[in-house]
């Protein structure tokens, strides 16, 4: 069986299991006040976007974009032979644990970012590959996947599962990785990294209160970028939903040129020469507003 779609399995599996019923926080109508419906006031679309005026010179503006691209670990030092990991493949979405009406809103909106970067999107009937998992419990659902299908994080190092189990996060992600041969060349990396299999928890209890289209885009990020767990909460950045409850609710500018660039530059490349193209990319940017 595939790795994928053995995910899937051992995913569908445990999210049957008691302990992790369908959220109650979601699973509401469109009136309820955790879960806004597409046409609220409070929600602009991905087109409207704010932009803030702030001036930063070139050093300022790639000392910001290196410290954002490094506290994401997309390439990190133990990888620096190796290239980004990122989707070569088509996505193919599955929301669980909400109402069909609101599983489909987003899919829906989880491919339509994914779109918008320059990744691949699987259209119609697909095989799962990306799975966005609604709970009431995540640290439980966590342990009791890990116990049961403790191979499903072999692409993921020591302290990374530690993290995933203990860091208190209302979302969790794990991806599965597969490595192919880099080829010859100065530039060309010892291995290619190609995210084959993504999953995303949402602990309903703990995002209590933030909109299903922000939590979408939160996943969408995480799901494209093969962000590690510890990457830190970014004023800029839809990743600091959480520690700003009244702050980035969608996309950012800053997050859709980062996964632009991710998904523009040479994947068969080394590390060190995709970071300084990300930081590059996002710095020029910045200076140039």
């Amino acid at each position: 069986m595939p790795p994928r779609r053995r995910l899937l399995s051992a995913v569908l599996l445990a999210a049957a299991l008691p302990l992790a019923p369908t959220p109650a926080a979601f699973a509401q109508t469109t009136a309820a006040p955790t879960l806004r419906t597409p046409d609220d006031p409070t929600l602009r679309s991905p087109d409207d976007i704010v932009v803030e005026g702030e001036h930063l010179t070139e050093k300022e503006a790639h000392k910001r974009a290196s410290a954002f691209v490094r506290t994401l670990g997309v390439a990190p030092g133990i990888y620096a032979d190796d290239s980004v990991a990122r989707w070569t493949k088509k996505l193919c979405p599955r929301a669980l644990g909400l109402s069909d009406e609101h599983a489909a809103l987003v899919e829906g909106w989880f491919r339509d970012t994914a779109r918008s970067t320059g990744a691949k999107v699987a259209d119609g009937k697909c095989e799962t590959n990306v799975v966005l998992l609604f709970v009431d419990d995540g640290p439980h659902f966590i342990k009791l996947f890990k116990s049961r299908y403790p191979g499903q994080f072999a692409d993921m190092s020591g302290p990374d599962i530690r993290d995933l189990v203990e860091r208190d996060m209302p979302v969790r992600w794990w991806y599965s990785v597969r490595r192919s041969s880099g080829g010859l060349g100065f530039t060309a990396p010892q291995s290619v990294r190609n995210i084959e299999g993504a999953t995303i928890v949402i602990d309903v209890n703990d995002a209590e209160g933030v909109t299903l289209r922000a939590v979408t885009d939160y996943a969408a990020f995480v799901a494209l970028s093969g962000i590690r767990i510890r990457a830190e909460p970014q004023q800029k950045s839809i990743l600091g939903l959480f520690d700003d409850r009244q702050g980035k609710r969608e996309l950012t500018l800053w997050d859709r040129r980062f996964l632009t660039a991710l998904y523009s530059i040479p994947h068969e490349r080394k590390g060190r020469y995709q970071r300084g193209k990300l930081v590059g990319a996002l710095a020029r940017d910045d200076a140039a507003e």
